[in-house]
C-alpha cells in the first residue's frame, strides 16, 4: 500500500511513495523527483507520533508504515559539514596572520596600546599557538572527522563562524597590546600565588592538551569505523580509558588547551571571554551527550563537574 508524504513547506507538494518503499534514500529521491529534483539534503522527512514531528534518520521507520503519517519539509539551501568546519577554522588563521603581521610593522607602532609596552615574544608565541591549533583542526576536519549528516543549513555557517571569526579573532588585538586589563606585576603575583609562574610548564600543558585532544578524536574515529563494520549505525558511547570517566574527553582537553593559552597570553580579556564562551558551549554539548547516552559522566573534573 502506498503512503502519502504530506508537505510542511510551500515549496514542496504532497508525494505518494510507491508501495514497498523500504529505504530512507529511496523516499527522499522520490520526493525530490516529484518536486523539480530538489536537493535531497534539503528535505527533512518526519513521522508524526503523539502529535510530535520525529525526524526519520534511518531505514527502520520504513519497516512498518501502516497508519503512519509522514511529512516533508524544505529546510533551505545546504552546505557540506566538512566545508563548514574548514571555513570556520580558516577565519582565525587569516585574521591572526594579518593582525600579527601588521602589529610588527614599524610604521604601525603608533597604533599600539600606549599604556602597555610591545612584547614581541608573547605575541609571537600566542600567534604560533593559535595558528597551530586551527591548522590541526583543519587537518582533522579534512582527514579524520566523519559526520553523521552530510550537510547543514547554509545560514548556520554565518552563525557558527561568529565564534571563530569574531570572538577568537578579537584575541588578535592583543598583538597591539589591547585587552590586557592587568599590569604585568599583578599577573605575575597571581601566577606566583597559584604556582603558575613556570612558562615552560604552561606551554607543555598546552601542547599535551592538544595532543590528547587529537588522540581522543582518533579514538572516536576508530570506534566509529569499528561500529560501522559491525553494521551498527546508532551511536554508542566508548567504554575505554578516559571515556569511562569523561563523557567527551576531547571537550575537556579543548578547555584545558585554551586555559593554558589564556595563561600564556597574560589573562588577556578577549582570550578570557573566548575561553568562557567555549567552556559553556562545550558543557552544553557534553550534557546533551550524557542525556543521549543515558550516562552521568564528568565534563571537566572527574566525579565533580
Amino acid at each position: 500500500m502506498s503512503v502519502t508524504v504530506k508537505s510542511r513547506s510551500k515549496s514542496l507538494k504532497d508525494v505518494e511513495l510507491p508501495a514497498g518503499t523500504k529505504f530512507l534514500s529511496s523516499a527522499l529521491k522520490e520526493i525530490s523527483t516529484k518536486n523539480k529534483n530538489i536537493n535531497t539534503n534539503r528535505i527533512r522527512l518526519t513521522i508524526l507520533k503523539e502529535n510530535k514531528q520525529i525526524p526519520i534518520t534511518s531505514d527502520h521507520a520504513f519497516e512498518d508504515l501502516s497508519g503512519a503519517e509522514l511529512y516533508a519539509k524544505d529546510i533551505g539551501p545546504q552546505i557540506g559539514w566538512r566545508l563548514v568546519f574548514c571555513m570556520e577554522y580558516l577565519g582565525p588563521i587569516i585574521i591572526h596572520s594579518i593582525v600579527y603581521y601588521l602589529s610588527a610593522r614599524p610604521e604601525l607602532m603608533k597604533y599600539h596600546c600606549k599604556s602597555r609596552p610591545y612584547n614581541p615574544f608573547i605575541s609571537k608565541v600566542a600567534y604560533i599557538l593559535i595558528v597551530a591549533h586551527y591548522l590541526k583542526r583543519e587537518l582533522e576536519s579534512l582527514f579524520l572527522h566523519q559526520f553523521a549528516q552530510s550537510t547543514m543549513p547554509l545560514f548556520n555557517l554565518f552563525k557558527n563562524s561568529f565564534h571563530y571569526w569574531v570572538l577568537n579573532g578579537a584575541i588578535s588585538l592583543g598583538y597591539f597590546g589591547y585587552g590586557f586589563l592587568l599590569k604585568d606585576f599583578t599577573v605575575f603575583r597571581i601566577y606566583s600565588a597559584f604556582k603558575l609562574d613556570n612558562f615552560g610548564l604552561i606551554l607543555a600543558f598546552f601542547i599535551s592538551s592538544e595532543f590528547w585532544n587529537f588522540y581522543t578524536h582518533y579514538k572516536l574515529r576508530r570506534w566509529g569505523d569499528a561500529q560501522k563494520a559491525k553494521g551498527i549505525t546508532q551511536r554508542v558511547p566508548l567504554e575505554d580509558g578516559l571515556f569511562k570517566i569523561l563523557v567527551a574527553p576531547n571537550y575537556t582537553f579543548e578547555v584545558a588547551a585554551w586555559t593554558a593559552f589564556t595563561l600564556i597570553f597574560k589573562l588577556n580579556i578577549f582570550s578570557v571571554i573566548f575561553l568562557l564562551v567555549s567552556t559553556v558551549q562545550l558543557y552544553l554539548w557534553a550534557a546533551k551527550k550524557n542525556q543521549k547516552y543515558g550516562t552521568k559522566r564528568a565534563f571537566l573534573i572527574p566525579f565533580v563537574f
